[in-house]
């Protein structure tokens, strides 16, 4: 009995679509769940996230587009399907002409570009199991420290994107809220690589010695996870709550004062100095 009432169930809910579409008064929710399930069957992305995906715009096909959770329900489905979760671009690890456009883009400032020169080249030779530190600029205000790190994403042939830390006191800046905060969104991590459009972007991490901690949070133990290479391939995002593999970005981070930065995370660090 519960079978045959749920095939008629489902018999009769295709006979309504049909007829709303003769009539041409085919329903929003409908329409909308189509247009998504297409983005989907395009877009490359694990299996969980993919079946989560599914799931909620099969909940988006029987509610009724007035309701308040639908447009909670259809913002996360577009979140789920803008994350570049297997889009990259391809490096040019060439040597030669990342130093040309160091040259071009910085006057003088010879030991600092080839130190950069040769953690390029080391990236060269040891491939795609590169665990290395991760080079932090610092020095005063407008010696070039975020136009170094533009420079290397030229080099690299990446796309860029910067996150300033200064003045963050609460971690969820940085990893979100979760979804079952009314205008939740995610964090800045999964929006910059959105905005990127490629899971290997170079991420400037701005003025990390102005990270503050109060009752909201300590963000420099949040960045800890994200920088530790055999963490952040499973990071994951309050408000996506899925793992995304962030072991492809080249993270460079900036400061003003190495006083300030927290020791657990200065010791992942590689500083090199630029004097004022």
């Amino acid at each position: 009995e519960e079978v045959g009432k749920t095939q008629r169930d489902f018999y009769l809910k295709q006979q309504l679509k049909a007829i709303k579409e003769e009539l041409g008064e085919a329903d929003e929710s409908i329409a909308l769940s189509n247009e998504l399930e297409k983005k989907l069957k395009k877009k490359k992305m694990p299996k969980e996230a993919r079946e989560k995906v599914e799931k909620e715009i099969k909940r988006l096909e029987g509610m009724p587009s007035m309701s308040p959770e639908y447009s909670y329900i259809r913002t996360y489905v577009e979140w789920m399907l803008d994350v570049p979760w297997t889009e990259k671009t391809k490096d040019i690890l060439d040597i030669k002409k990342s130093k040309e456009i160091l040259d071009a883009d910085h006057y003088d400032l010879e030991k600092v570009k080839e130190h950069i020169l040769d953690y390029l080249a080391v990236r060269k030779l040891k491939g795609k199991t590169t665990k290395g530190p991760i080079l932090c600029f610092v020095g005063p205000p407008g010696v070039g420290k975020t136009t170094f790190a533009e420079s290397i994403s030229k080099a690299l042939d990446r796309n860029f994107g910067k996150i300033s830390l200064g003045g963050m006191s609460d971690s969820a800046e940085l990893v979100g809220h979760r979804r079952a905060y009314i205008g939740s969104n995610p964090g800045k991590i999964v929006t910059s690589l959105i905005k990127c459009g490629s899971n290997n972007p170079v991420f400037l991490l701005d003025e990390v010695d102005k990270l503050k901690k109060d009752y909201k949070g300590d963000p420099a133990s949040t960045l800890l996870d994200i920088l530790d290479v055999s963490q952040n391939k499973r990071f994951v995002d309050n408000y996506i709550d899925e793992e995304i593999d962030l072991s492809k970005i080249l993270f460079i981070l900036t400061a003003n004062d190495i006083s300030n930065i927290p020791p657990a995370l200065l010791d992942r660090l590689e500083i090199i100095d630029l004097t004022g």
